[in-house]
């Protein structure tokens, strides 16, 4: 056993947890590839003083591999806490532009690869000069799936966690403001319902996750037919979520059974619940952590599309060739670095 990465204990956890997610990728070979990869990632690691951490979404092993798993903004969080010179971090670009922004020049910040994302890639920044122009006192909330620019011209960056509280507030520190929602128009109007601000106020971007876009509005009570006794964990981003909350608004008794969390919500829910058996509606590589830390329990992906290609470009064999050659550094600059950081202080203010 070299820290707690043996063959066995990885292809018992990897064929119990992941065989169904991802058909046919860990065999009894690939799996003694990434334990032999992966102690020399742990060792690397120490030599180079290197905090590793892992999005809920990434493949099972950079998991496994990780110092911690969670959200974008929580794993910025952590990595904030430590003293480490050196981050590597398993997730999409804008992931490692907020992990840099809040760390600044105290650590530097490597990423197996420069994945981008669906949600910051539908941002266009002539629109947002646009809508400046014509409300010279608006107030733009970004989701924290947003690039560092995006970020630096925000007065709020908000999470799926907490949208409706930062939404709630702005509008009550800027009564008569207009405001904008970016990117994601489903957490925009998920947000909107929860906060009890006037929709009219607000302006929803035209914005969505392609992996979420792809749970349709039929997918859940289809679940809920084929798994009658689960509960629905549903990610706010999902495009069912606003046909899924007014279902829920209007009391049809199986959709009480439909909750609308984070990532990390999910967990602590699934943990706590007394429901035995959970669909998951999010990114399949949370139903492997959520599997993972709550065994007793039973999850379902909602759906087998439920995958982002952009997370899943990250991989264990390129942390390693990174860690071994110091590739894919993440800069941000300085002023937007700045500017991006006073808006997510604003942000962990209301929180």
């Amino acid at each position: 056993m070299w820290n707690g990465i043996t063959f066995d204990s990885w292809y018992e956890r990897f064929s119990r947890f992941a065989g169904d997610l991802y058909p046919g990728r860990y065999t009894a070979e690939y799996v003694r590839e990434l334990v032999e990869m992966a102690r020399r990632v742990r060792a690397l690691a120490g030599e180079k003083s290197s905090t590793i951490v892992a999005h809920n979404y990434q493949y099972p092993e950079l998991q496994e591999v990780a110092e911690t798993v969670g959200d974008s903004l929580g794993l910025s969080q952590y990595v904030a806490r430590q003293a480490t010179p050196r981050v590597d971090f398993c997730g999409v670009l804008f992931m490692g532009e907020t992990a840099k922004t809040i760390v600044g020049d105290r650590s530097r910040v490597y990423m197996p690869d420069r994945p981008g994302c669906s949600l910051v890639a539908s941002i266009d920044q002539s629109r947002l000069d646009n809508w400046t122009s014509h409300h010279p006192d608006g107030v733009i909330i970004s989701y924290v799936n947003t690039d560092a620019a995006t970020k630096a011209r925000s007065h709020y960056v908000c999470t799926s966690r907490n949208a409706p509280q930062v939404m709630a507030h702005a509008a009550r520190e800027f009564p008569g403001r207009r405001i904008l929602f970016l990117p994601d128009k489903y957490l925009g109007a998920f947000a909107i319902s929860q906060s009890g601000v006037d929709p009219d106020r607000v302006d929803l971007y035209d914005g969505a996750c392609h992996v979420h876009m792809k749970i349709g509005e039929t997918a859940l009570e289809e679940a809920l037919d084929r798994h009658p006794d689960a509960e629905l964990l549903i990610h706010p981003e999902c495009g069912c979520a606003s046909s899924c909350l007014a279902k829920t608004v209007v009391a049809g008794p199986a959709h009480g059974k439909a909750y609308y969390l984070s990532t990390e919500q999910m967990l602590w829910h699934a943990r706590n619940s007394p429901s035995r058996e959970f669909v998951v509606a999010t990114e399949m590589g949370m139903v492997y952590r959520l599997r993972k830390d709550v065994p007793e329990k039973t999850f379902h992906p909602i759906s087998m599309l439920a995958v982002c290609e952009y997370m899943k470009m990250n991989t264990l064999e390129k942390l390693l060739d990174s860690l071994e050659r110091d590739r894919v550094e993440i800069l941000v600059d300085g002023e937007i670095q700045r500017r991006a950081h006073a808006a997510i202080r604003r942000m962990l203010e209301i929180e």
